[in-house]
């Protein structure tokens, strides 16, 4: 078996060529609707309604080319710093370009390059399942240190079920389960088109 730093190094030239992401937002919100979200917008606003900002910094964590960071720090009015970080490089140079006032990173999230608690809320849509199972815990470990929050979104299953599609290995999960198990407390919960939605606070 290799080691995590092999495993995603092997996979970054696939992200690079391979993975299809679109450069406008109007798309992202039309697969949303396709998966059967009523109204993407407003539901992923409401998930960080309780989130108390005292660094005024989010982090996107698999941020691709920075559409929902953006996104998240419009509705935020502008009053936060914007950081992302993404295991494609194309993605990174993109959206530096794209969006120049945010901080971007390649990086492949296993380790991340900030201070303990340094941003209020990390988010985290549809990238674990792309984690292997043997490096979960490092990964919510590092969430856990550098966020206050966290929002996570990914599709629920009711147990651990590899799925391989395209070329692509998915790391499916009880991630209902899986969550509440690795972040201190539950503070909204939402589930809509077969995902979970969750915001939770961070474990000190």
């Amino acid at each position: 078996m290799s080691s995590a730093a092999e495993y995603y190094a092997s996979l970054k030239t696939k992200w690079a060529k391979d993975y299809q992401s679109s450069d406008k937002i109007e798309e992202t919100w039309n697969f949303y609707k396709e998966c059967g979200y009523e109204n993407p917008q407003a539901t992923l606003r409401s998930m960080i309604e309780p989130v108390t900002f005292s660094q005024n910094r989010i982090l996107d964590y698999g941020c691709d080319k920075g559409l929902i960071l953006k996104f998240f720090c419009d509705s935020l009015n502008g009053n936060v710093e914007g950081h992302g970080v993404d295991i494609n490089e194309e993605a990174i140079l993109y959206s530096s370009q794209k969006f120049p006032s945010f901080t971007f990173k390649v990086c492949d999230g296993l380790t991340l390059e900030y201070p303990d608690k340094y941003f209020d809320l990390v988010i985290v849509i549809a990238t674990i399942k792309h984690v292997r199972y043997e490096d979960r815990s490092s990964v919510y470990s590092e969430l856990n240190r550098v966020a206050e929050y966290v929002l996570l979104i990914e599709a629920d299953e009711t147990e651990e079920r590899t799925q391989i599609m395209m070329g692509w290995t998915f790391y499916n999960s009880n991630f209902a389960k899986e969550f509440s198990d690795k972040f201190a407390q539950s503070v909204k919960v939402v589930r809509e088109a077969g995902d979970i939605l969750g915001l939770y606070k961070c474990k000190e």
